[in-house]
């Protein structure tokens, strides 16, 4: 396990898919966003395909601070996928940066706990999680925990977060 900063893999490198430790079946992936920047956005939400409004439109406003648009992404909704692991989701998304909301990383499977809104680098992905949307929305003083851990973000790729 390494630290921000310390052994990240370099843009140009690419990280070998991880080997998924079970058989799965076949899943029909639903995602919003075209995945341009190889940005995975995850979220958990019941009796929906993707988000609600009102927590897409303030997905969308985090993003535009940070100089990016659901082009950047691929955002899904884990809740929609049960018992898929995660490594067959990175691997589908070929995710280099993981963005957890309302999924912590070990609910998510990586074998670490971070605390929310710290940037993690394993396994050649940049990860990090905070609550869900809805609770972050009308939350000034947990926005701007994420608005910081975003910042982090531009030690890994310098086009990440532009502001």
């Amino acid at each position: 396990m390494s630290l921000v900063g310390e052994g990240r893999k370099s843009a140009s490198t690419a990280s070998a898919p991880l080997p998924s430790t079970e058989e799965e079946p076949a899943v029909e992936w639903r995602s919003l966003g075209s995945n341009q920047k190889g940005i995975l956005v995850a979220v958990n939400y019941e009796n929906i395909t993707n988000l609600p409004d009102s927590q897409l439109e303030f997905l969308m406003q985090l993003l535009k601070a940070c100089q990016l648009s659901l082009n950047d992404v691929a955002l899904i909704n884990m809740n929609n996928y049960p018992g898929v692991a995660h490594t067959s989701v990175l691997n589908h998304f070929n995710a280099k940066v993981v963005l957890l909301f309302g999924i912590t990383v070990q609910e998510w499977g990586f074998p670490f706990q971070t605390p929310p809104y710290q940037v993690q680098s394993f396994s050649g992905y940049t990860i990090t999680h905070a609550p869900a949307l809805h609770d972050l929305q009308n939350d000034k003083p947990a926005k701007g925990l994420l608005w910081a851990a975003l910042k982090i973000y531009l030690v890994y790729d310098p086009h990440f977060c532009d502001k």
